[in-house]
């Protein structure tokens, strides 16, 4: 009996051996699998958080920087609304300077030129031609919101001391964008008023001279160094308002554009008293465009100017202030262009300024020019752009203007009629590309008959 079970104990154990060594087998290959899906959920969390990290760059990264940016004029059969914020560091607008040359993905390089000939119908001896200008754009993005705007300007082909021409920093300033509600600018910008001041490249503006109430009254490129903050809303209204340097009445050189002469450019300012400066817009309906500005602040800055050189005339115990307003608006709609403005500024306290210069005048032999107690201008223009295919575009326009910059003298003097005039000018724009334009126009001056002339233009922005 013992011999029989032990036989058949050895039988038993030799029949299960084979079963206990593939439950073996199939535990080692499971096991296997669990490490390979325990690698292959650690390489894909790896994976993800990779991808996290790039993601979070791509957030952090800023933009491209982009030129700054104006509107173009419009296109036919296409509803268009002219960019009037005010000018943004950096902010693709509607294109002003094209794409403009990025140097890495922070700065970038854009600009404009113009070359004029000028053909007088009376008087040849007079016909010029010039290259007019050729400014540089250079901005630069520290970040998603902070950014750096400059405008270089060149006049005249040559700068030297003994030339006409000149080098002259229009814009530079840092600005800060919070949300579109509310950005900070701070520098030497452009003041927010009418529209050539804030969009004055050749291919944006129609006829080859800028017109004489965005020259003479509001200051050609005026800009003026201070803090503002601007913003716009979600119903389209755009404001601009902020704290700068003024005019400085003593520099009034020129009695045909009154503030030209008498704004600073913030070179050496006299800032003994600051302005103040304010605009609205509303773009809320496509194509549309009304607004207004106003700045003011004291021009004689306790008498700066005799206080550091004696010899000018002294403004003592005379407080001045300059006032100078504009309103103005656009509607743009398939293919037609229409604008107006009316500006006007006044010069406080005029006669007793006057009254210096005219007693400095006599006893210094000298010819210094008088302060005006008002001085305005107001234009209507209107546009149709012909699309020819592409961006090739034909813009035929015409405009009337008037202004007088000795509106009210003091003292019963009597204005120089060459300050005054009623201007009709019409021509076109070819426009091969939107940022390329050659233009053609007549001006027939209504009082100062002299003045009527043909004008060539060519211009282009980058």
């Amino acid at each position: 009996m013992k011999k029989i079970a032990a036989l058949l104990a050895a039988t038993c154990l030799a029949t299960a051996t084979p079963a206990i060594a593939a439950d073996v087998s199939l535990e080692a290959q499971v096991a296997q699998l669990k490490a390979q899906v325990a690698a292959q959920n650690e390489l894909l969390a790896a994976q993800a958080a990779r991808l996290e990290q790039i993601e979070a760059r791509l957030r952090a990264a800023p933009e491209p920087a982009q030129p700054i940016a104006v509107a173009a004029p419009p296109v036919a059969d296409e509803d268009t609304t002219p960019a009037s914020a005010p000018t943004q560091a950096l902010a693709a607008n509607t294109g002003r300077a094209g794409s403009g040359a990025a140097f890495g993905s922070d700065t970038t390089i854009g600009g404009y030129g113009e070359i004029s000939y000028n053909g007088y119908v009376k008087g040849s001896s007079r016909n010029q031609a010039d290259l007019k200008r050729l400014v540089l754009f250079v901005g630069h993005r520290f970040s998603d919101k902070l950014s750096f705007t400059s405008e270089i300007e060149v006049e005249h082909a040559v700068a030297s001391a003994g030339d006409e021409g000149e080098v002259a920093i229009e814009q530079a300033y840092l600005d800060y964008a919070f949300n579109p509600a509310l950005n900070l600018k701070a520098g030497l910008f452009l003041m927010p008023f009418g529209f050539l001041n804030r969009s004055h490249e050749p291919p944006v503006f129609y006829g080859v001279e800028r017109n004489e109430v965005e020259t003479r009254i509001i200051p050609s490129t005026w800009r003026e160094g201070g803090v503002g903050f601007y913003g716009s809303t979600s119903f389209g209204l755009n404001y601009d308002v902020g704290v700068t340097t003024g005019f400085d009445i003593a520099k009034l050189d020129d009695a045909g554009a009154p503030l030209a002469g008498s704004h600073q450019e913030l070179q050496l300012a006299k800032a003994s008293s600051l302005s103040f400066y304010g605009s609205l817009e509303y773009q809320g309906v496509p194509g549309l465009l009304v607004g207004g500005a106003v700045f003011s602040g004291n021009a004689t800055h306790n008498n700066a100017d005799f206080k550091a050189d004696n010899s000018l005339p002294d403004f003592s115990g005379i407080t001045s202030r300059i006032t100078l307003w504009d309103v103005h608006g656009r509607w743009q709609h398939k293919g037609f262009d229409f604008q107006a403005l009316y500006a006007r500024g006044t010069v406080s306290r005029a006669a007793a300024l006057d009254g210096v210069v005219a007693a400095y005048n006599a006893a210094n032999s000298t010819d210094l020019t008088l302060a005006p107690s008002a001085f305005y201008g107001w234009y209507a223009q209107g546009a149709y752009s012909i699309t020819l295919g592409g961006e090739t575009t034909i813009d035929p326009f015409v405009r009337y203007e008037k202004f007088d910059t000795q509106a009210v003298l003091p003292l019963g003097l009597l204005a120089d009629p060459v300050n005054r005039d009623r201007v009709l000018t019409t021509g076109l724009s070819f426009h091969p590309l939107r940022s390329v334009v050659v233009k053609v126009d007549y001006q027939k001056f209504f009082q100062n008959k002299d003045n009527n002339r043909f004008n060539l233009g060519l211009g282009y922005m980058f």
